[in-house]
């Protein structure tokens, strides 16, 4: 399990990556563009798990959850 300080240092690089794809994407990302992960200090880290919303990567001390979902019935459109 990562320590605190090396936890909060994955953390930083995931927002990093995901801030990239968006800029990438324009803004908008999928569960496909995040599927793949990304790599830290050589290892892959997984991003999302296609079967559960919150999550907690074996690199982390603490739970992770990058995804959420529209309610039905809402677009999500302003």
């Amino acid at each position: 399990m990562a320590s605190e300080n090396e936890d909060a240092q994955l953390r930083q690089a995931v927002f990093d990556h995901v801030n990239r794809l968006a800029a990438l994407k324009g803004g908008i990302i999928d569960s496909v563009d995040l599927s793949g992960g990304f790599e830290f200090g050589g290892e892959r880290i997984p991003l999302i798990n296609p079967q559960r919303g919150i999550f907690k990567p074996r690199q982390m001390a603490h739970l992770w959850s990058i995804k959420t979902v529209i309610p039905q019935g809402r677009s999500g459109l302003v």
